[in-house]
């Protein structure tokens, strides 16, 4: 998901800029991700005591994503202001949700932050809100507003995208149990919709690509879910 994306915009010399890939603005953007940060803690939390596989699971996990959008969209009406303990005050909060695992380690930790926050959410972030939301937003434009911010069908197709990965599951042909997951993916549809307009936001995947992974970090790496 990391290379698939550079490779084409390298070959057909597409500004990575224009794509998302940008570290221009890093205070902006992680002035953003900072805020954003404890609305998609809470949004991740209920994953700890629901099965996001089944319809029930997958219907309270979307109605709770709805909220999420609205809440984030409401919070970075205007330009956000500096909030350092965003991040801090989100991870508390994910912990105070359970105990740590047992088998919590530093290495744990180190590992789950590297594959969660520079693999899983810079790749998926990366193909998903950087290449594919892009490359629509230039097909069809951006021509709606919400809250102050352009979108498009892209946000649309790319949030479907993110979810029909997801239904198929195939990292679980690993562990020999594959099966089409429609519910995981109905309910990664609305969260698809949350990192799209951050996309739209901020006009990078900076900060969407925090938000993907560092919560999931967190979640695996301190409580074990």
């Amino acid at each position: 998901m990391v290379l698939l994306p550079l490779l084409l915009l390298i070959v057909a010399r597409r500004s990575l800029a224009s794509y998302g890939l940008s570290l221009r603005s890093v205070p902006y953007h992680l002035d953003v991700a900072a805020t954003a940060f404890v609305p998609v803690a809470m949004a991740n939390a209920p994953l700890a005591f629901i099965d996001h596989r089944r319809w029930n699971g997958a219907l309270i996990l979307a109605g709770v994503q709805i909220v999420a959008l609205c809440v984030l969209a409401r919070l970075l009406k205007g330009k956000p202001t500096r909030n350092e303990g965003g991040f801090l005050a989100g991870a508390i909060l994910m912990i105070s949700c359970s105990g740590f695992a047992p088998g919590a380690t530093l290495g744990n930790a180190i590992s789950a932050l590297v594959f969660y926050v520079l693999f899983l959410g810079l790749g998926e972030e990366l193909l998903f809100r950087g290449y594919i939301q892009s490359r629509l937003n230039a097909a069809f434009g951006r021509p709606y507003r919400f809250h102050g911010v352009d979108w498009g069908w892209g946000v649309v197709i790319a949030s479907g995208l993110f979810g029909l990965m997801h239904v198929l599951n195939l990292g679980s042909l690993v562990s020999g149990d594959w099966g089409l997951a429609w519910w995981w993916g109905f309910w990664t549809f609305f969260g698809g919709l949350v990192l799209g307009f951050l996309r739209e936001k901020t006009g990078g995947i900076v900060a969407p690509a925090i938000l993907h992974g560092l919560p999931q970090a967190i979640a695996y790496s301190i409580l074990g879910l």
